[in-house]
């Protein structure tokens, strides 16, 4: 066991009280957060492709709208 393990295994087995609790959470919301938002920029141009060939296949409600004057 390298010795920085010894001191994981204390804070792994060691009561937290409410406060360190909470700011871990909060610490794992943020990070959630920005993970969230960083797929999301990702697979944005890839979603508004999927909707627009989507949009193009899919038959309108009534034909004789489609042609109608407008």
């Amino acid at each position: 066991m390298m010795p920085y393990q010894s001191y994981q295994l204390y804070q792994a087995e060691r009561p937290k009280t409410g406060a360190e609790i909470r700011r871990a959470d909060e610490q794992l919301g943020h990070m959630a957060q920005s993970v969230s938002r960083l797929w999301q920029h990702a697979t944005r141009p890839v979603a508004l492709l999927r909707d627009r060939d989507r949009d193009r296949d899919r038959e309108p409600a009534c034909p004789a709208l489609v042609d109608a004057p407008r």
